[in-house]
């Protein structure tokens, strides 16, 4: 019987206590990790990237595991790295050069949609060296379509569309009628709408709900202002809670206008719960989220049109766009694209 490989997966994943941990790509890394771990071809252990969450404290991590990294690849046939910008532009180069020079397989993951906008930035000897190094993988998981087109063009080979993706749920619970019930569960950042939400939230009368979950940055706001508006700020969700709290709403919204953003999580799983999602213009969002079908998009920081794609869902028109979003899902299905990831472990 053939040895199945071992494989490194190099990924931060969210950690007790330390809400600097959580984040988009950092709930992806961990739902792509349980995938794995639960397949029998492949032997799959789990590397955090980052021990010190504090700002500017990775720098430390990194310098690490410039020493720690080739003892640690020793005994595996795949190292699968998986980051984010600030990984990308500093020590992954190096870790790579490392895991070749180690005869090792080697596939990058990137997260979220503006990797070639930083790329393109880049002065010609810092684009070389990333051609050179981690663009140079045996395998390149790109999450959106257009990062994929960007770099085809420029001749990297071997790149696969990898979507941020969610398991299906199964025995999908039948939506209730349209109750005007309305929900962001994200980041609690300017960059994510938050602004626009409330704005637009006291712009709605009385009978519509619109109720905020996640993480508040106090270096932009804090729970009181939330105080005197029609938005209601809900705490903290754990992961594991997402799907039953966002089943208690009708339309997810996320008026977006972030800089890394792909394909976020919870549109996804807002999909696969045949929920319609207002979103903005912005970045990879319009790949995912197609106006008047499974859901509604607006230009960023525009309250007026939030508003008035709050009250554009009625009774009449509700089941259509719940119907269109979850047939949308059939694309970020986990079961179908993590397994794109393993099918690389093994070629």
């Amino acid at each position: 019987m053939e040895e199945k490989p071992n494989v490194l997966f190099f990924a931060n994943i969210p950690v007790a206590g330390e809400h600097r941990s959580i984040g988009g790509a950092t709930v992806l890394a961990k739902k792509i990790k349980d995938y794995l771990s639960l397949d029998e071809r492949i032997s799959c252990h789990h590397v955090q990237i980052r021990s010190f969450w504090r700002s500017k404290f990775q720098l430390l991590d990194y310098f690490i595991w410039a020493f720690k990294f080739p003892f640690l690849i020793r005994k595996v046939d795949v190292v699968s790295f998986h980051g984010t910008k600030d990984f990308h532009f500093t020590i992954a180069p190096i870790l790579w050069a490392w895991a070749k020079l180690c005869k090792k397989k080697v596939c990058y993951h990137f997260f979220g949609g503006n990797f070639h906008e930083q790329y393109d930035a880049f002065p010609g000897f810092i684009k070389c060296l990333l051609r050179k190094t981690i663009l140079n993988s045996d395998t390149v998981f790109f999450e959106t379509i257009e990062m994929l087109k960007y770099f085809e063009k420029r001749h990297i080979k071997n790149s696969v569309w990898l979507p941020n993706s969610r398991a299906a749920v199964l025995n999908t619970r039948e939506r209730k009628e349209f109750r005007k019930k309305f929900v962001f569960i994200s980041r609690v950042i300017p960059q994510k709408g938050i602004g626009e939400i409330i704005e637009a939230a006291n712009l709605l009368s009385k009978d519509y709900t619109v109720d905020v979950y996640g993480p508040i940055d106090d270096r932009y706001y804090t729970e009181r202002v939330f105080k005197n508006s029609n938005a209601t700020y809900k705490g903290l969700l754990d992961p594991k809670d997402v799907i039953d709290k966002l089943f208690e709403y009708d339309v997810l919204l996320l008026p977006s206008y972030f800089s890394g953003e792909g394909y976020p999580g919870i549109i996804i799983e807002a999909l696969s719960l045949s929920m319609p999602v207002i979103a903005t213009k912005w970045m990879a969002l319009p790949e995912i989220i197609t106006t008047e079908h499974n859901g509604i998009l607006i230009e960023i920081k525009n309250t007026n049109q939030l508003k008035n794609a709050i009250t554009s869902f009625n009774t009449e028109n509700y089941r259509a766009y719940s119907n269109n979003a979850l047939d949308s899902f059939k694309n970020f299905d986990s079961a179908i694209v993590f397994n794109k990831i393993i099918e690389r472990y093994l070629l």
